[in-house]
């Protein structure tokens, strides 16, 4: 036998092994060159790929023909060179350019959303089913109950903080600017009233100056150290006004050393002093009790306002609820659900505490402080002009001189006075027995104080100063001028309006004291009331 396949088929065909091949039947020259070929020496991996595949030159011409018409290869590096020796060699090898970039492209693709996508597909099967709806809804109630507990408890919590510092801080500041308007301006009104008479000044007067004094540099002190330090406007007024007050002093006690001793300088000492306080402290007193009283009325209007906004969040959470509890009764054909029922009266709880305490820090703080800030503020207000009145009557007598225009001005303060009484009378407060009684006091030291006041124009217009001064400085059974009696029944209505107004902005502070914490617990306890009670119904699905 030959060695392969070829010379076999050769010999059965030509009848011979000679390698003419002529004799036979089906002798002929091509088969004899056929046979002439396989004769031919060959390489060692040829032979073995021929006796794989039977050895036939058809087989060759057949891989030959597969590998031509194939798709041209662009890299021919192997990936793998033990593999060249195997049956299916002969096939397209797998490059490295063919391990492309966008097989690892897809490899990072899957293990980056593969999982959570398998993880949605999943998720997304079990919601389609009873139980899954049903505990979706019941996470999405949970939420829903906890975001709109926390948000309110959030709102409470800073409202109470800010209604805290408003009565801590900001009303304080006021209260300490209007001390120092006030003082400033009785200071210079008892100031001039020294001067009247000739001689050593009445150690009462004495007194009470050296308090006014007193009282407007410790206002001054606190409302520095209280106040909010970038606000520029404010340190400076307060800042010009310590300035200026030892300056106003200095010449007081400059006009007193003269007057002592008899000098007519110290009238104009004095004259000086009174227009520095009136024309220069005093406005600037004047406008700082302004930006603070202002400071503490816009405050207040911000924080009594309704939390619509968390408000709303606890009305959505409560028709949730009640559209659960209906889906939930038509699905499990239950018509109440205990744990559902018992979240609903929480949240029901919950919701009505909240507009309660809003209800009455609105009532407190919008009406209520406004009906105690609007008569403070004009009760202030009158009771400067009163004093500013004063100090010109004194003045007036200090120069003996007439006063221009003082008419006018006096009228003028008279009916800032009846116009703050007025609208002091519209408030509760005012209806108390006490306050009739200082009412009263007003109105009858106001009718004395305008007599008094046209017979002193008319003795200073006449030249009588003797006359003048005694109607200026007569006194009642109780020794105080009628100036000194309505200056102190408005400034106790004062005092007493200030009280009122704090104790509206802690009606306020109380009503909210509690609501952050409550509404918070009561929103834990709605959502645990909800997956008690709907355990039992996953249980049937189980």
């Amino acid at each position: 036998m030959t060695r392969d396949g070829i010379g076999e088929q050769s010999t059965v065909a030509g009848g011979s092994g000679a390698p003419g091949g002529s004799s036979g039947v089906h002798g002929s020259p091509l088969i004899g060159d056929r046979q002439g070929e396989d004769e031919l020496p060959e390489p060692a991996h040829m032979g073995s790929s021929r006796r794989v595949n039977g050895g036939s030159r058809r087989a060759r011409n057949g891989v030959r023909s597969f590998r031509s018409t194939a798709q041209p290869v662009r890299d021919t590096t192997q990936v793998d060179d033990d593999d060249d020796d195997s049956p299916d060699h002969w096939l397209d090898p797998i490059t490295t350019q063919n391990r492309s970039r966008r097989s690892v492209l897809n490899a990072i693709i899957q293990e980056t959303f593969g999982q959570p996508l398998f993880v949605l597909r999943r998720l997304w099967g079990f919601i389609n089913t009873s139980p899954g709806k049903i505990t979706a809804l019941t996470v999405i109630i949970s939420v829903a109950i906890f975001a709109a507990g926390y948000a309110m408890s959030i709102s409470s919590e800073q409202r109470q903080s800010q209604l805290d510092n408003l009565i801590t801080n900001t009303e304080p500041v006021s209260y300490n600017a209007h001390v120092l308007y006030t003082s400033l301006s009785v200071a210079d009104t008892i100031a001039t009233t020294g001067f009247v008479q000739a001689g050593i000044e009445g150690p009462m007067n004495r007194v009470r100056y050296n308090s006014a004094i007193d009282r407007a540099s410790v206002a001054a002190t606190e409302t520095a150290s209280s106040a909010d330090m970038s606000d520029e406007r404010l340190m400076e007024l307060v800042t010009e006004i310590q300035r200026q007050l030892p300056i106003y002093t200095g010449l007081v006690e400059t006009a007193r050393s003269n007057n002592r001793a008899g000098n007519p300088v110290s009238v104009a000492y004095m004259a000086e002093a009174s227009a520095m306080m009136r024309n220069e402290i005093l406005p600037k007193a004047s406008e700082l009790y302004n930006m603070t009283s202002r400071a503490v009325t816009d405050q207040q209007r911000t924080m009594m306002r309704p939390q619509w906004v968390p408000l709303s969040g606890l009305l959505a959470a409560l028709a949730m609820l009640v559209l659960a509890q209906w889906w939930l009764m038509r699905v499990t054909r239950r018509r109440i659900n205990k744990g559902f029922a018992l979240a609903t009266t929480m949240m029901l709880i919950a919701t009505f505490w909240v507009a309660a305490a809003d209800w009455t820090t609105w009532q407190a703080g919008t009406r209520g402080f406004e009906e105690a800030s609007g008569p403070l503020k004009s009760m202030t207000t009158a009771r400067i002009y009163a004093q500013h009145a004063r100090t010109t009557e004194t003045l007036a007598l200090v120069r003996r001189q007439s006063i221009q225009g003082s008419t006018t001005g006096f009228n003028a303060t008279i009916s800032q006075i009846q116009r703050a009484v007025a609208e002091y009378e519209q408030t509760a407060q005012a209806q108390t027995p006490e306050h009739q009684v200082l009412l009263g006091q007003i109105r009858t030291a106001m009718t004395e104080w305008s007599r008094e006041h046209d017979q002193f124009m008319m003795f200073l217009q006449n030249g009588d100063y003797n006359a003048a001064v005694t109607t200026a400085l007569s006194t009642n059974a109780a020794g105080r001028t009628s100036f000194d009696e309505l200056d102190a029944a408005m400034a106790e209505i004062i005092a007493d309006s200030r009280v009122a107004m704090r104790s509206y902005i802690e009606s306020g502070l109380a009503a909210t004291s509690l609501v952050a914490m409550s509404v918070l617990i009561l929103s834990i306890a709605s959502v645990m009331a909800l997956w008690i009670g709907i355990r039992p119904r996953l249980q049937e699905y189980l």
